[in-house]
């Protein structure tokens, strides 16, 4: 039978996982928004590192660029 190494599958979606917090930490850095907004994004990836992340990048990240 066929034997897929599912760890495999798992290792890519933690590299994705951590890569996605990390991105988004790295983007609100580097953004020019004022620093308590910052924080507050800070904020927001540190508690819930997916939904914030994946906030920051539907909502967050045009916001800094007005």
């Amino acid at each position: 039978m066929f034997d897929f190494p599912w760890w495999i599958i798992g290792i890519v979606a933690i590299a994705a996982y951590f890569t996605l917090i990390v991105v988004a930490l790295m983007q609100v850095f580097n953004s020019t928004m004022p620093t308590n907004t910052k924080l507050l994004w800070l904020i927001v990836i540190l508690v819930a590192p997916f939904i914030g992340s994946l906030i920051w990048f539907a909502i967050g990240r045009n916001s800094a660029l007005l």
